[in-house]
């Protein structure tokens, strides 16, 4: 059994990759986070230009541990390019795991174009094993980065956001011309039009695709409505929350989706992130279709000592399921969920219900769809059944019931 994945080239001795963020500052945090295990590490995202907004940042964070969730107040911090250079030199000397070095590729024109190849370069110099393209540059809240006032979203509607995709290809075709190591693109959900920017990164040669960011979404439990004022998180330093940087379990459900989306349109490899706290979530992740997985908020919520437990959860579940290496499992979802309803042949079906199982709560009969003329599901003598003439077959009332009582049943007859 082997957990090695080929990263574009570069063999990691497990599909555990630490993502681009705050915990990537410091040549310590590179060397705990191999410690335990780490495949592979991206530095905190650089910005070319000396006048970003994002290199003055004081982020402030809040965890909602219960829910497992994370965000970000006032932004994460950016590298310049002379801190990441000097980082990417030390971390080589410090450590053996490979580590990429992320650029931000925001605004379109000549200019940023020019300014990230060159960043590039040196920092493949410096010795970056791979470099990331940050090119979460077309959304609203990010548009504005690299302004000296730190604007956001005033060119949301204008042509450069329309040309966005044309930029990200000719930015990557630049930089594959002057560096010797593999180019990977990310990309953001929100970002205006994932599919072109996913065709644009494929057509221009990028070695391997990652897909999440961070989410526009609120903590779980931020807003008290009997004290609206203190939606600002409880933050001392800070006058009001922020509703960009959502990340953990509430960001999974749709990284899985983006994943699915994503391997279904390239053939290039992906880097699976958002919203992975576990080795569970890194089995899923691969099972969407990634090659490796990128971890952020779980080291940031509890450090990087959970990537022992990471890899032992996998390894261990690779050996129960008999798989003998992570290949085995990649991408065995893909083609069991589908993006529109097109796709999907569906059946009639009847709920039955176990009279002996049933024990008359009425949770069934609660969902207003329920029936077609009127509602399939009633009660007599205490306990549920199904008018099968009034049942939709929706299935609703099966995925409700607590006991298990409710069975559902196909009917012959098909329908489109």
């Amino acid at each position: 059994m082997d957990l090695y994945t080929n990263f574009a080239g570069i063999r990691l001795e497990n599909p555990i990759v630490v993502a681009a963020s705050d915990i990537g500052n410091r040549v310590d945090q590179i060397r705990e986070a191999e410690y335990y295990g780490a495949a592979a590490f991206i530095t905190k995202g650089c910005i070319p230009g000396t006048d970003a907004a994002g290199l003055k940042r004081k982020p402030r964070f809040r965890v909602n541990i219960k829910n497992g969730a994370f965000t970000g107040l006032a932004g994460f911090r950016r590298q310049s390019l002379d801190q990441a250079r000097h980082l990417i030199s030390e971390a080589k000397k410090a450590c053996r795991i490979p580590i990429g070095a992320n650029i931000f590729a925001m605004t379109p024109s000549e200019k940023e174009l020019e300014s990230v190849t060159h960043a590039a370069k040196l920092l493949c110099e410096s010795g970056a094993d791979f470099i990331e393209l940050d090119t979460s540059g077309n959304l609203p809240v990010h548009f504005g980065e690299t302004e000296r006032e730190g604007r956001t979203g005033e060119f949301f509607v204008d042509d450069r956001a329309a040309n966005y995709p044309r930029f990200v290809y000719d930015t990557i075709k630049s930089v594959k011309a002057v560096v010797d190591v593999p180019v990977m693109g990310k990309v953001a959900y929100e970002n205006l039009n994932v599919p072109a920017l996913l065709t644009a990164m494929e057509q221009a040669g990028v070695d391997i695709i990652d897909v999440g960011n961070a989410g526009v979404g609120l903590l779980p439990g931020i807003i008290d409505i009997y004290h609206p004022d203190k939606a600002k998180g409880g933050f001392v330093s800070a006058d009001r929350n922020l509703a960009l940087c959502l990340t953990g379990n509430p960001l999974r459900a749709i990284s899985q989706a983006y994943l699915i989306r994503s391997a279904k349109q390239v053939r290039t490899p992906i880097l699976g992130c958002g919203g992975i706290m576990n080795w569970k979530h890194i089995v899923e992740a691969i099972m969407c279709g990634a090659t490796a997985t990128a971890v952020c908020t779980a080291f940031m919520i509890h450090g990087f000592g959970i990537i022992k437990d990471m890899v032992a959860g996998i390894r261990s579940f690779m050996e129960h399921e008999a798989y003998s290496t992570v290949d085995d499992f990649k991408g065995i979802l893909v083609g069991k969920i589908a993006l529109t309803p097109s796709e999907v042949s569906v059946s009639d079906a009847v709920a039955v219900i176990d009279s002996e199982k049933c024990n008359g709560c009425g949770l069934c009969a609660k969902p207003a769809h329920c029936g077609l003329d009127y509602r399939a599901i009633r009660f007599e003598q205490g306990k549920a059944y199904v008018d099968k003439d009034q049942c939709m077959g929706c299935e609703t009332c099966a995925s409700i019931c607590p006991l298990g009582a409710i069975e559902m049943v196909l009917i012959d007859q098909r329908i489109a």
